[in-house]
């Protein structure tokens, strides 16, 4: 009875989850059936790469659809099929080009915090994506591009930081870290939060106990970290 109430919560989960995301993401639903549909073209195989391909292409030329599903879903069929870097290179371009078009174009309040956030949870994961396929130059390119985007998110420039403490170099990342500290002056608790996961973060990396830091991050993630709408398609599809 436990383990069939256990399932029945899962269930429950992921469709309050599904339906948070489509009240507060326009176009996520038609995004969410599009990649679905790209994603099972590839993995049958044979041509369905080059099909899924044009079918994600032909999303996004839809205007009533959320473009970050769409490049999110892409860009992990991209690696999964293992292609080069600079073709992936291409399209967090595109993805970052349609936030600029965002920007220009206005919007609400509202709709402009959620890009706002949305654009930083894009940073993060192309952060991400330099620091296991590109180089220290790269990775560390996106992470100064990303906090002059995105100033007013904790959770780039601690990203940052801990990406230059990946890239093993302390005295770089205590450079970001004090920045980001100036830029929140007068937020002494995000001051306080963002020094504790750097630090904590560097102390980890230190002792090298990667099992305990890997434990240690998610729950980091849930006090910085604000996925792009839309972020998690596999999970709540």
């Amino acid at each position: 009875m436990a383990a069939t109430e256990r399932v029945d919560d899962e269930a429950d989960r992921r469709r309050r989850a599904r339906e948070l995301l489509d009240a507060t993401t326009p176009g996520r639903s038609i995004a969410v059936r599009r990649c679905t549909l790209a994603l099972e073209t590839f993995r049958s195989g044979g041509g369905g790469l080059a099909e899924a391909r044009a079918l994600l292409r032909d999303a996004l030329d839809c205007s009533n659809v959320h473009h970050p599903t769409i490049y999110r879903a892409w860009i992990s069929m991209e690696e999964q099929a293992g292609n080069d870097a600079v073709s992936i290179r291409k399209l967090f371009e595109g993805w970052h080009c349609w936030y600029r078009k965002k920007r220009e174009g206005g919007g609400s309040q509202n709709e402009e915090e959620t890009r706002s956030q949305d654009e930083g949870g894009f940073w993060c994961h192309y952060i991400d994506f330099e620091l296991r396929h590109g180089t220290a130059a790269s990775a560390r390119g996106v992470g100064e591009r990303a906090v002059a985007a995105c100033p007013r998110d904790p959770a780039v420039h601690a990203k940052y930081a801990k990406a230059e403490l990946r890239l093993g170099c302390p005295d770089r990342a205590r450079a970001v870290l004090l920045s980001a500290l100036d830029a929140f002056a007068a937020d002494a608790e995000t001051r306080e939060r963002l020094e504790h996961e750097v630090t904590a973060y560097g102390d980890t990396m230190r002792r090298g106990s990667w099992r305990r830091l890997r434990g240690f991050l998610p729950f980091c993630s849930r006090r910085w970290t604000r996925p792009a709408q839309g972020y998690d398609l596999l999970a709540v599809a």
